[in-house]
């Protein structure tokens, strides 16, 4: 088992949470086959999780909510049987690690890069989001703190780990499934969205860029790639991302270079013609052009 392979390095933690109700009625959990063991669990209500299944125990990435978590549990049962044995995190944001307690309680060891704790505890406030995430504690922060790569062989599956530093976040981990030909890209990928980049915890638009292109060499036109948010998806769905990207941000510096403030390239909306396709609820065309402004002159307004 994963857990006997790790236990030395793993912290102690106290907090326990209770367990949730099993029903919400509002939200349903996707799952989706991916061969292999593998599967993806959705709620569109936070970050798509992973699972791994086999005679090792499960291996599961990310945990959405808390109040969500009995429910991501219920479904991985469904398949598996089993409790989690290992969960990763992709980087910190509460929509990928809020349901961790509830799998700690059950036993399983919580793992993330090394940043990940830090930025829990003492959370950053997000400027283009006008909020600060509540600090966590015990059973809710990783107990394996990882480096920047880091292989796990379980399940007849070798699942290669890779730090993409300054990207969405500074911790961001994606998963290569080598065998099964899987990538879990976290929030590397929001699949035909503008994405989130949070500048005010290490991210950076070209490391973003970065992150998806390492995600690409890693993949094939058969690879199924499990994007932090939205649909399974393709490596051509990583490539029409990055073009988008590289052509708002060139777009933006034009007009900066013009010499024009946050509140006039706003007004000009140099990413008009992407809104169709890539504004959603929460990064809409308005916050893109301002996250792709103060990437580049590092100002907010």
């Amino acid at each position: 088992m994963i857990r006997t392979l790790i236990q030395t390095t793993i912290l102690s933690t106290s907090l326990l949470v209770p367990s949730m109700a099993l029903a919400q009625d509002d939200v349903q959990v996707q799952t989706t086959d991916l061969g292999h063991g593998l599967y993806m669990l959705a709620t569109d209500q936070a970050g798509n999780v992973g699972i791994l299944v086999g005679e090792d125990g499960v291996f599961m990435i990310d945990t959405q909510y808390e109040r969500l978590a009995p429910l991501i549990d219920h479904a991985q049962r469904e398949i598996s049987g089993q409790d989690v044995e290992l969960v990763l995190n992709t980087h910190w944001h509460g929509d990928h690690v809020q349901g961790n307690a509830y799998f700690a309680e059950r036993g399983a060891v919580i793992a993330a890069h090394h940043t990940v704790r830090e930025r829990l505890t003492h959370p950053q406030t997000s400027h283009l989001l006008g909020s600060t995430a509540e600090p966590l504690a015990g059973a809710f922060l990783p107990s394996l703190n990882l480096g920047d790569h880091f292989t796990i062989t379980m399940n007849g599956q070798t699942a290669d780990i890779v730090h993409t530093p300054t990207a969405h976040t500074d911790g961001d981990l994606f998963i290569v499934f080598e065998e099964a030909n899987v990538i879990h890209a976290g929030d590397l990928l929001f699949s035909g969205m503008f994405p989130y980049i949070d500048l005010d915890t290490g991210g950076t638009v070209e490391g973003y860029i970065a992150g998806m292109e390492a995600i690409i060499a890693r993949s094939d036109e058969n690879t199924k790639i499990i994007s932090g948010h939205g649909p399974l998806s393709t490596r051509a769905d990583l490539e029409a991302s990055v073009a988008m990207l590289r052509e708002g941000k060139a777009r933006v510096q034009a007009l900066v270079d013009q010499g024009l403030t946050l509140a006039q390239i706003q007004e000009a909306n140099p990413l008009a013609d992407f809104h169709e396709d890539w504004n959603w609820r929460f990064i809409t065309t308005e916050r893109m052009t301002t996250t792709l402004y103060r990437d580049i002159t590092g100002r907010l307004e």
